[in-house]
């Protein structure tokens, strides 16, 4: 499946971002699933291109299906497509389409138990298979990039699309900050209800500051190794200008589980390498992007409101009565107030967590079920168990681990834990032979705390680079495994 030509290699890209923007200014239903068919079948025959584009669209995807709804499975048929095509080239050997890891395997247990327990609990068909949806879609990727051979190439191309999609999502972010919400944006999202503190942070084309943050650590993870990679200065320049403006932007999100989950990261990261250099590359860095991006954003935005229209604008939701970086201020104070924690301990987090180990206690063995408590069925389709709680607000857990406790008991939290344990072990074995392995064991490390906050792991941008970036992993150490043969 390697590409001949490193001319052809966006050409899947391309068109489809051609083709997007046709179905944002001609949003007709028809036309957009003729579309989503054409790029599926295109994507069949160019399953490495496929992959590129979906770089391309789940970071954008929010934005998408708020303009034209039509577009929200388009990412799901490509990569069932590129999945069915790696099902057909396996034909010959069929045991390996059935080869799994360990952490495969625990991870289809715990969606088996899952909707075993939804099934056993009266829980929607809808639900549930929407459900596995949320979890499974791109877990898919894992399996089709383990079986495709990915060449330095890919890889290249792979953080090319990054860098370019991030552009993107930079540029509009910036533009929304300095025009206090207004410009750049679908018009159902410039009226949105947001509090007052969350209204001074950038959602992006991501619509979530959170989602934002951790994917422009990522991209800025991948940029920073493209740059150190790159044979050419100015390359190096321009990545590095990158970098400044997405750390300004992270900045900006004010996305404070990010922010620790980073730190936690980083802290492993020395910890196994002591590479001083890399955290005072990475401190300068934010320090420029606080300096020359994050402040000058701030300060314009506030002089915009102040002496244009917009700051007349009739939106939905509270006034934005606190300028300048008042409101940061007071989100970064309040994370530790007293006043805090009460809120969180009646409608928040704590909350959650209270609720979740009440269900925990009536269902301890294998839960609840899918579309239960806290995810992506229960939100969308309303759990059939709230009123049995006491919940009257259709909830999201925003914390991975209690809606697994809640929805699979014993049997899924053994297994889930399995699945992150397992990937942690993979990379610490490596860590010797793969220079990847310790930036990666650092990295999900981060991710397990990011779970206590973020559903995380139904989060579609970041599971799409988790598991391409896994399985690219996987890919450097087969000529090392067939060396040992």
């Amino acid at each position: 499946m390697n590409l001949t030509s490193k001319k052809i290699d966006f050409v899947l890209p391309i068109t489809g971002a051609l083709l997007l923007a046709i179905t944002l200014l001609l949003p007709n239903t028809m036309l957009t699933y003729a579309i989503t068919l054409l790029l599926a079948v295109a994507a069949l025959f160019l399953p490495k291109q496929g992959i590129l584009f979906l770089l391309l669209y789940y970071p954008l995807r929010s934005f998408l299906i708020t303009v034209n709804p039509a577009l929200k499975l388009l990412g799901d048929v490509i990569i069932v497509f590129i999945f069915i095509r790696v099902l057909w080239d396996s034909r010959q050997n069929i045991s390996s389409i059935f080869k799994f890891a360990i952490y495969e395997w625990a991870f289809l247990g715990f969606l088996l138990v899952g909707t075993i327990s939804a099934l056993l609990n009266d829980i929607g068909l809808n639900a549930i298979v929407f459900q596995i949806r949320a979890f499974a879609i791109t877990f898919l990727l894992l399996y089709i990039v383990k079986r495709l051979e990915i060449t330095k190439r890919d890889m290249l191309n792979f953080m090319y699309m990054t860098v370019a999609v991030v552009l993107l999502v930079l540029i509009q972010g910036l533009v929304e900050k300095i025009s206090v919400r207004s410009q750049w944006m679908p018009e159902l999202w410039v009226n949105r209800q947001l509090s007052p503190n969350n209204s001074s942070r950038i959602y992006g084309l991501l619509n979530n500051p959170n989602v934002l943050a951790v994917y422009l650590t990522i991209t800025a993870l991948l940029t920073y190794y493209l740059r150190k990679v790159s044979k050419s200065s100015a390359v190096r320049i321009f990545l590095t200008v990158v970098l400044v403006v997405t750390a300004g932007v992270w900045i900006l999100t004010f996305s404070r589980g990010t922010w620790i989950a980073f730190a936690i990261g980083l802290g492993v990261y020395f910890l196994l390498t002591f590479n001083w250099k890399f955290v005072l590359k990475i401190a300068a860095v934010i320090a420029l992007g606080f300096v020359l991006i994050a402040m000058p954003a701030t300060y314009s935005a506030q002089w915009v409101k102040n002496n244009t229209q917009v700051g007349e604008i009739e939106r939905t939701g509270p006034a934005e009565d606190e300028g300048g970086f008042a409101v940061e201020k007071t989100r970064i104070k309040e994370t530790f107030n007293s006043s805090t924690f009460e809120k969180s301990l009646t409608t928040g987090r704590l909350y959650v967590v209270y609720k979740g180990f009440e269900v925990f206690e009536d269902y301890p063995i294998i839960g609840s079920g899918f579309a239960t408590f806290g995810d992506s069925g229960a939100k969308s389709f309303n759990s059939p168990i709230y009123k049995d709680y006491d919940i009257d607000v259709n909830i999201y857990s925003d914390n991975q681990y209690i809606q697994i406790i809640a929805q699979t008991g014993v049997a899924g939290v053994i297994l889930f834990a399995i699945f992150l344990l397992s990937i942690l072990v993979l990379f610490w074995k490596n860590r010797r032979v793969n220079p990847l392995a310790i930036p990666l064991l650092a990295g999900i490390i981060g991710i397990y705390w990011c779970g206590f906050i973020y559903n995380i792991w139904e989060d579609k941008t970041f599971t799409m680079y988790f598991y391409i970036i896994l399985a690219g992993f996987l890919a450097c150490l087969k000529p090392l495994e067939e060396k040992e043969k």
